[in-house]
């Protein structure tokens, strides 16, 4: 096992699927980005980890929507920007964690991504 692995409260897995980024205007409200260019890399409970061509900045509040790993629900809810990382194709690797889902929410999107390890 890595190092560092065993201390994960929730299961990270590969898995690449669309996701639809949105980025609110802080002071209106009222303006947002869209981002429809977004691939998962990883996911688990606690958040995912995204390939844009959008690069964002770290604290950036956004706006998640995509279909839960191995079923037919949508998962909606927000996230931090946590890390990016400029890849070589011009890209842009996001780290962002949920910040509004509850011990429920993300037992239900564990579930979900521990399905396809199987």
């Amino acid at each position: 096992m890595p190092q560092g692995e065993g201390k994960r409260e929730y299961v990270r897995v590969d898995d690449e699927f669309s996701v639809r980024l949105v980025k609110r205007d802080d002071k209106s409200m009222k303006n947002s980005l869209e981002i429809n260019t977004s691939k998962s890399i990883n996911i688990s409970a606690k958040g995912i980890l995204v390939n844009t061509d959008e690069k964002l900045d770290v604290g950036t509040v956004i706006n998640i929507t995509f279909i839960k790993p191995n079923s037919f629900d949508f998962f909606k809810g927000t996230g931090q920007v946590l890390r990016v990382e400029e890849e070589s194709d011009k890209s842009y690797n996001v780290a962002i964690n949920f910040i509004d889902l509850t011990p429920e929410d993300m037992r239900t999107l564990d579930y979900y991504i521990k399905l396809g390890q199987k």
